[in-house]
């Protein structure tokens, strides 16, 4: 028999081994869809550079890319090579942010069948959609009369351009981000590489692993991880929005990031007020990858990546420290988790509106 004293620490090794492939599924599912959706999203980034259009450009190719790093520096190269101006870049890389939360409201559907757990763990997953909405409803026809986002860049690339042009980055990979891609190697080899069944193979482990998850949080003590992450990790919004910038630099993934914290939500670890600041950490830390591959590129490119930055610290700033403009996306995200318990299509319906149907149709008229 396992003494007592050895049981919590085989159960945390259980989470961590649950909590590393449910990454894997998470990236395996994300790769899946950029696999059967990339070569649409590519030829959706080169349909126009209206700015009002190219936003839902930016929502739609992120979606199929599942990634807002591979949208934005497929945008930062657009601008470089000189196909794609600075007038239609930023508000695709607008768009991007707003795309890039539709995995992680997928993986809350993994607790649809749980009530409160499932109410905890989409509200977790909404308030990113929701502040990404609000600081770009707020942002982008400011930035269509002002300019002040490209201006900015424009300012700080200057400055910086000189100084960097000749300077060669190695953009290595993390080794969380290597270990997470082996995993999802192994998944996609298992499946023959078919992508639907790729797909589905990787919704089943995430899902299955979500279970694993929450059924071994559950079974520790609770209020000593609650302790745990109140102290070291979510103790202050300070500090819960550095360690979503660091993690998310790490994994090179805001989808991967706001994805890890839905089963720790949807298990009544953290709260909704918890999470919302290392969201926003995320979207800060997922702008570096298109900084990275700006800095050998032109000073356009440069421009556009800087923007992206800009963009997620102005919406943070005008947002954030306004608690009227503060307790917007918490409410929204309260109240489509609440309705959802009893409507169970709500999510599914929630998400082919807003990041498909609607995208599509305004690309679709704007493109006539």
């Amino acid at each position: 028999m396992i003494s007592d004293r050895l049981l919590p620490y085989i159960k945390g090794s259980g989470v961590v081994g649950s909590l590393y492939l449910f990454l894997v599924g998470i990236n395996g599912m994300s790769s899946a869809i950029k696999h059967m959706g990339g070569g649409f999203a590519n030829a959706v980034l080169t349909t126009t550079s209206e700015p009002f259009v190219a936003l839902f450009i930016g929502i739609l190719a992120t979606v199929l890319f599942q990634s807002s790093s591979t949208t934005t520096s497929l945008i930062v190269g657009m601008v470089s090579s000189g196909s794609l101006g600075l007038n239609g870049a930023i508000p695709m890389i607008m768009g991007a942010n707003i795309g890039t939360t539709v995995t992680n409201t997928i993986v809350s559907v993994g607790h649809i069948n749980r009530g409160r757990e499932f109410q905890r763990a989409l509200e977790a997953s909404t308030v990113h959609d929701f502040f990404n909405l609000l600081s770009v409803a707020i942002l982008f026809p400011l930035e269509q009369r002002f300019h002040m986002i490209q201006r900015s860049a424009e300012s700080i690339a200057t400055m910086m351009f000189g100084k960097i042009h000749s300077i060669q980055v190695l953009q290595g990979s993390s080794p969380i981000k290597v270990a997470i891609k082996s995993g999802s190697k192994v998944v996609e080899g298992i499946s023959f590489g078919n992508d639907v069944v790729y797909l589905v193979l990787s919704v089943l482990l995430t899902f299955l692993m979500l279970y694993a998850l929450v059924k071994l949080l559950r079974s520790l003590v609770l209020k000593k991880i609650e302790v745990f992450f109140d102290q070291y990790i979510f103790k202050t919004a300070l500090r819960g929005f550095i360690f979503g910038i660091l993690f998310t630099v790490m994994v090179q993934s805001s989808s991967i990031t706001t994805s890890l914290v839905v089963p720790l939500a949807g298990a009544g670890v953290l709260n909704l007020r918890q999470i919302f600041p290392f969201t926003l950490g995320a979207n800060v830390g997922t702008t570096v990858t298109a900084l990275l591959a700006a800095i050998t590129g032109t000073v356009s490119a440069l421009i556009a990546a800087i923007s992206h930055l800009i963009f997620n610290l102005f919406g943070i700033l005008l947002i954030y420290p306004v608690p009227f403009l503060r307790d917007i996306p918490i409410r929204l995200a309260e109240r489509i988790a609440a309705a959802a318990v009893n409507k169970k299509y709500l999510p599914v319906l929630y998400l082919g509106i807003v990041f498909v149907l609607i995208p599509l149709t305004v690309i679709i008229l704007g493109g006539r």
